[in-house]
């Protein structure tokens, strides 16, 4: 019965996570990157960096482990704030998925096909919001000298 399970309970547990990967953002992920691009003032400029290992630890990591993520805030208030949504909710396998979310909450017209995968991106668009309005620039990739991949965001102030 065990082995049942795993052949046909298993697939069908994989397709449901691919099929629904490029859903809408969490309203939370939102939210705290809205904070963090409203938070950036004219001629400032923020970042931070997520960066995630699937299959196995960063390098120069001693332990093992199966996956493994870090945010890089440099102490900013509003980074910090997404590193922590990021940390506890940032997909460690399906980094790409992540990024899109970001995008999608920060160009409310950008959509992303459910079969679209990243392995590469740049973008940079603008955000507007009352009162303030920034460049955001997105960068995701393989991140060669500490392993696995990298999402950074910048924002800066208009």
């Amino acid at each position: 019965m065990r082995a049942f399970f795993l052949y046909v309970a298993a697939p069908s547990i994989l397709l449901t996570a691919l099929a629904t990967a490029h859903a809408a953002p969490a309203a939370e992920l939102c939210e705290v990157l809205r904070a963090f691009v409203r938070a950036v003032q004219p001629g400032q400029t923020r970042s931070f960096a997520f960066r995630t290992s699937w299959g196995t630890n960063f390098k120069h990591a001693q332990e093992q482990a199966l996956s493994a993520k870090r945010c890089e805030h440099g102490g900013d208030p509003a980074a910090q704030a997404v590193c922590a949504y990021l940390m506890q909710h940032g997909q460690t396998e399906l980094a790409d998925a992540t990024v899109m979310d970001s995008v999608a909450c920060l160009s409310s017209s950008t959509t992303f096909d459910s079969s679209l995968r990243l392995h590469h991106a740049e973008l940079s668009f603008r955000h507007e919001a009352i009162n303030a309005a920034a460049t955001v620039t997105v960068t995701f990739g393989e991140e060669t000298e500490q392993g696995g991949m990298v999402f950074r965001l910048q924002a800066e102030g208009d």
